[in-house]
């Protein structure tokens, strides 16, 4: 790798993992930058998953779309953290100011259909005329469960500051989102939030689970995007949606826990030191019921 992708990509440097991508066929986990992203080495990044696809194959992933080169698959970035006073945008990778990449990743388990990982990840800030530094460590625990008709992920993110403390700054998007199968839009896509919400009244409402479904080859396939935040810390995420008129209603969801006010990233504050979700990618029209019957059953609540 070039000095000058090292630099653009931030995390590169920090990058142990000797593969590019690691999965069990229904998912793909990137474990290093990637080699060629479109818009050039700024767009180099990792941490995320792609392509994520139901039991027939069909992808409900998308990454660097045209109207949003940053947007990669399923990925959790803040949108603004601030280190020592300084506040710097780790989503928007190529403006330079930081990101969140891989670090390493190594399968710990494989049983029958359940095969198991743990992730090493950071968020790497670049502070004005200084070298890149780590600002967040993480550790992500990922689990996978293939079916007949639909595959399951688990996935439990724990994160601490690495050194000074670390604030998670107030914005509308920040944290764990999904952006959805390129074929999809508001005319041949449905969502559906726990609290009843649809495509064009569910941005900032809170939300247990939100799900979409949407045409396939198959005929249907879905992908159900759950939050544990309830049970782990005591209180439902906000979720930013894109609307109809948005992207041609572009299927986007993001699990947002500093929607409203800041966090430090301490251990009493769960809501982002540690989250779980579960990803639940089907080949058919998952149902109100059959989401909040999943959701339950998950959480025990």
């Amino acid at each position: 790798m070039k000095p000058a992708l090292i630099l653009a990509c931030l995390a590169a440097p920090l990058i142990a993992a000797d593969q590019p991508a690691t999965g069990d066929g229904s998912f793909s986990w990137q474990a290093t930058p990637v080699a060629s992203p479109v818009g050039g080495a700024k767009f180099a990044s990792s941490a995320f998953i792609h392509p994520l696809k139901t039991p027939s194959g069909f992808v409900l992933t998308t990454i660097q779309p045209s109207d949003h080169l940053h947007h990669f698959g399923v990925w959790w970035p803040w949108k603004f953290v601030e280190v020592d006073g300084t506040r710097y945008n780790t989503w928007e990778i190529q403006e330079g100011q930081g990101g969140h990449a891989a670090v390493a990743a190594k399968q710990v388990s494989s049983e029958g259909p359940v095969t198991t990982w743990e992730l090493s990840n950071r968020t790497v800030i670049k502070p004005k005329g200084a070298r890149p530094v780590t600002a967040i460590e993480e550790t992500t625990k990922l689990a996978s469960r293939r079916g007949d008709d639909a595959n399951v992920i688990d996935i439990e993110i724990s994160q601490r500051a690495a050194g000074s403390p670390v604030k998670i700054v107030e914005y509308r998007y920040s944290g764990l989102s999904w952006r959805g199968a390129s074929s999809w839009n508001k005319d041949n896509s449905v969502m559906l939030t726990s609290a009843g919400k649809g495509r064009d009244d569910a941005n900032g409402t809170l939300a247990r689970w939100v799900v979409v479904s949407g045409d396939s080859p198959k005929g249907k396939a879905s992908l159900l995007i759950m939050s544990a935040a309830v049970k782990t810390a005591g209180t439902e995420e906000k979720v930013r949606v894109w609307d109809s008129k948005a992207h041609n209603g572009a299927p986007f969801v993001n699990f947002n826990p500093v929607m409203d006010k800041p966090l430090m990233l301490e251990a009493g504050n769960k809501s982002v030191a540690h989250r779980k979700y579960r990803l639940i990618a089907a080949d058919h029209a998952i149902t109100a019921a059959e989401a909040e019957d999943a959701w339950k059953k998950w959480t025990g609540k």
